[in-house]
């Protein structure tokens, strides 16, 4: 019955041709999901609807998919480039081809990054990555390894609300496909034991628990894309691995800034007030605004230096709450 209602619709516009989204994956080159994406959240085509709800595309939507696929294949952004007029993106396409035929060099200095989930392709989208481009979204694990067209990537950014054993031989699956460089997985829940497997199993991927700001996502981007070299050609380099949580709150560090002890150097205090100050530069560098690449480059290694040292300084308060027999609640 659905197929004659199909029918139905093309043949009362005979003027028009219209596809089933199966068709459009076959001219096109996209998947299913990730039309319907554009769609969704760019509104890249405005598909027919038959009386089934099953979308129809005209002839006009093909050209659309076609021209954004290939522009989004050599760098271009798809929420920058989805309500652009049809001529506007033949231009961009021509520039393209031209360049090809020219035997222009193409610019491969910028680094490719692939998004999966939900969540983060908005928000990477929205972010300035400087040398870096967003080639890829798909809204989910299990969409993206059934792309076909799944780009080659240096930068794999995969969202995950909890973390499995299972999710382990898919996401692997996944770094193989788009041969990602290095992998960031952005996930809210998992036991310890996913986390280590996780790490053990897939070289190159870094883990970051929700939630997460935008600028610490685009941070955390920066440094695993490794991109941006200092004047001197050298690459600056800090500590590797997640930022370390807070030992100490504020209220327990200015309690031990006005404790007595029998130590008369007052280590506890003076060790106090340098986590204070730590902890501040740290909260500071997190936040700082980065005008260039260079920027953004110089307050992650900043702000993953100190968070380090910091909690270098809070074991080493500890040790002395502990020598000294100092109880905090």
């Amino acid at each position: 019955r659905g197929l004659v209602l199909v029918f139905d619709v093309v043949s009362k516009k005979s003027d028009e041709n219209f596809y089933g989204i199966r068709a459009v994956t076959e001219r096109t080159g996209l998947t299913a999901p990730s039309i319907r994406m554009w769609e969704k959240r760019y509104g890249a085509v405005i598909p027919e609807r038959t009386e089934t709800n099953r979308r129809l595309y005209r002839s006009e939507d093909v050209e659309r998919l076609i021209l954004l696929k290939k522009l989004t294949d050599h760098g271009h952004v798809i929420s920058r480039i989805a309500n652009l007029e049809l001529e506007r993106l033949q231009l961009l396409v021509g520039e393209i081809d031209e360049d090809l035929e020219g035997g222009e060099d193409v610019d491969v200095s910028r680094s490719r990054v692939s998004v999966v989930g939900d969540g983060l392709v908005d928000l990477l989208n929205d972010l300035d990555l400087f040398e870096a481009d967003v080639v890829c979204n798909c809204e989910s694990m299990d969409s993206a390894v059934d792309d076909k067209n799944l780009p080659q990537t240096d930068l794999l950014i995969v969202e995950a609300d909890s973390l499995f054993l299972e999710t382990i031989s898919v996401l692997r699956r996944l770094v193989e496909r788009s041969e990602a460089k290095s992998t960031l997985v952005v996930y809210r829940f998992a036991s310890s034991k996913t986390v280590t497997a996780l790490a053990k199993t897939i070289d190159g991927v870094h883990l970051l628990k929700a939630p997460v700001s935008d600028i610490e996502l685009r941070r955390e981007a920066l440094v695993l894309l490794n991109a941006f070299r200092p004047r001197d050609n050298r690459r600056v380099s800090g500590q590797s691995g997640p930022i370390p949580d807070r030992l100490y709150d504020a209220d327990q560090l200015a309690r031990l800034s006005r404790i007595s002890t029998t130590v008369e150097c007052e280590c506890p205090q003076h060790l106090a007030e340098l986590l204070k100050g730590l902890t501040a530069f740290e909260k500071y560098s997190r936040e700082c605004e980065d005008r260039n690449a260079d920027d953004a480059l110089l307050h992650a290694f900043l702000h993953r230096t100190t968070a380090h040292v910091r909690r270098s300084m809070e074991e080493a308060l500890r040790h002395l709450i502990h020598s000294e027999g100092i109880e905090l609640d």
